[in-house]
């Protein structure tokens, strides 16, 4: 009798052991198991405002980025910028500290003292090399111009299919990088708000609202 209890504890023991490990195999850990989640969604395709050096876009000064950055080597303006512009722009130009190498502009609107946007310009760089530095959850966006802006520095953008104009974009960290037909990049944004409408608004009033 004492052989059999013996016998049915140790076969008690062996089916919790086993049952235990088939838990563990079918039931990844919560860590794991919210990392898998993670990997099966899809990137966020909300728009968020960029953090570039703890600069908030949209809110950091003009004094907090001097602090960061130090004092630009050249200071600029638009060439298209009325003298009455309601909403001057500054663009500080610098030939260090970007993220990665290549020229950065901090453009700041000029009455409130806030950095709207940061560019960067880098130098030679592929866009293998963008997604291996910023990582592998963006989205990627055409857009098309609105006619009637040629002569400008800017043009009212929005999403379409065959745009000629190719995005690669991380939204919920507010980065836009701007791809030319080479696969090379041309322009990193570091921006508060979506670079582009979901549709064409170009119709829609004329360039002042739609610049808005």
């Amino acid at each position: 009798m004492k052989n059999v209890l013996v016998l049915c504890t140790l076969l008690a023991q062996v089916l919790n052991v086993l049952s235990c490990h088939s838990s563990a195999l079918q039931a990844p850990s919560r860590k794991g198991a919210d990392a898998l989640a993670v990997s099966r969604t899809a990137p966020n395709r909300e728009w968020r405002a960029a953090t570039y050096q703890g600069l908030a876009i949209g809110t950091a000064t003009r004094a907090e980025m001097l602090r960061v950055l130090g004092q630009s080597y050249r200071l600029d303006a638009p060439a298209d910028q009325a003298e009455d512009e309601p909403n001057p722009e500054e663009w500080y130009i610098y030939d260090r500290g970007a993220e990665l190498p290549g020229t950065l502009t901090v453009v700041v609107d000029k009455r409130r003292g806030v950095v709207l946007r940061i560019d960067v310009h880098p130098e030679n760089l592929s866009k293998e090399e963008a997604i291996r530095h910023f990582g592998h959850d963006y989205i990627m966006t055409r857009y098309e111009f609105c006619e009637g802006y040629e002569e400008e520095e800017s043009a009212p953008l929005y999403e379409t299919p065959d745009g000629q104009f190719l995005s690669l974009e991380y939204r919920a960290r507010g980065i836009a990088i701007g791809l030319d037909n080479n696969g090379k990049v041309g322009i990193i944004n570091y921006v508060s708000k979506p670079i582009g409408t979901p549709r064409s608004r170009c119709h829609d009033s004329d360039k002042s609202t739609a610049n808005n």
